[in-house]
This record gives structure tokens, sequence and C-alpha cells, in this order.
């Protein structure tokens, strides 16, 4: 009965990885899960941390990473976590986990909450995930999105946001922006921003 329980809560576990990276509502909808997993942990990220051995689960822990970059996890204290993937956390911890503590052990690691991020998408190269303090204005955000593609309506750009609960819609003419004809849009955490393809 004990295995049966573990092995669902395993399978759980997993299931939710894919979905917990994706919960927060401010961005959810605009990312796929290859954004996702392509996600790179910022300082005030909140993980979590999931181990299991022997058909077992053996150790849990949440924690938010630290402004050096670092996460406590189980057992191997502060793991460097800011600029990786959670793959790439959860590998690193495992072979250390390996190493000292357990055979073969599975580790998970969730987003579970997200620090201060906006999410670019449409029209753009590379769209995605990106902190806000790398990606100030909405213009710059673009630019850490590799730039629009040759199919971009720069100039029908649109900016979700929500404020005390409520959704709010800008339309942004980024086109104006980019030739210093506007002014450019500072961003704020949560935003998301969606570059339109034009019509032909």
């Amino acid at each position: 009965m004990r295995r049966r329980w573990v092995a669902m809560m395993w399978g759980l576990t997993m299931a939710s990885l894919a979905v917990l990276t994706g919960a927060p509502a401010a961005w959810a909808q605009a990312t796929d899960s290859t954004r996702v997993a392509q996600y790179r942990v910022g300082a005030g990220d909140v993980l979590d941390v999931s181990v299991f051995a022997g058909g077992e689960a053996q150790e849990h822990a949440t924690g938010a990473v630290a402004p050096d970059g670092s996460v406590t996890c189980p057992l191997v204290g502060a793991l460097h976590a800011a600029g990786r993937t959670v793959t790439d956390i959860a590998a690193d911890l495992r072979a250390r986990l390996a190493r000292d503590y357990y055979r073969d052990p599975q580790v998970v690691v969730v987003v579970r909450e997200f620090g201060a991020t906006v999410s670019v998408s449409g029209e753009v190269r590379h769209p995605g995930i990106y902190r806000l303090n790398a990606a100030h204005t909405a213009l710059g955000a673009c630019v850490l999105a590799g730039g629009f593609t040759d199919f971009a309506s720069a100039h029908g750009a649109r900016l979700v946001r929500v404020r005390a609960g409520k959704v709010e819609t800008l339309r942004l003419d980024l086109a104006r922006m980019s030739q210093g004809r506007s002014e450019d849009v500072p961003l704020e955490a949560g935003d998301r921003l969606d570059i339109p393809r034009r019509m032909l």
C-alpha cells in the first residue's frame, strides 16, 4: 500500500513540474512548456526541491534564491541556482546526492513562485521569460528577446499587466519608440508584452 502511495505521489510530482512552473497567471498563457523548461532561475524565485530514492520520498525543501544566486538544498546546503534551468539544478543536486548519500536518487526541482519577471511573446526571435532587472522597458525587453522578426507589427504591440487584481491592456507603438518619436514604456513585474504578426 505504501509503495503504491509513493508511486502515485511520484507521478503527481513529475506531472506537476510543467503545471507548477507555468502557474503564475501573469505569464502562463504567454508561454509553453518548452519556454518554461528554458527559463533560467534568478534571485527571488522560490524553488521546491524533492528527492526520491529507493522508491520513496526522502527529502523535500522549499526556499528562495538568495541575492547571491544560491539556494539551500536538502543535505548539500547552498547550491548555485541563478542563471541555470531547473533541469540543470536537478542534475547537479542529483550528482551530489548520489556521490555522498543515496544510490540512484531522483530529483525534481520546481519553480513555485517567480521573482520579478516579464514575458515577451509573438513576433520576436526568442520569445520567453526575462528578468525585469534586465528588461526595464518595452523596447529593452524586445532587444533581449532577439529583436523583431520580419513579420512583426511593431506598431500594434500589446502590453498586458495586472494591477490590484484588474487586468489592464495597453496598446504600444514600438516602431515610434524605436525612432525616438515617443517615450519608451517602463515595465512592471509580471507584464506580458505581445508583438503581433502584421497583415500581409
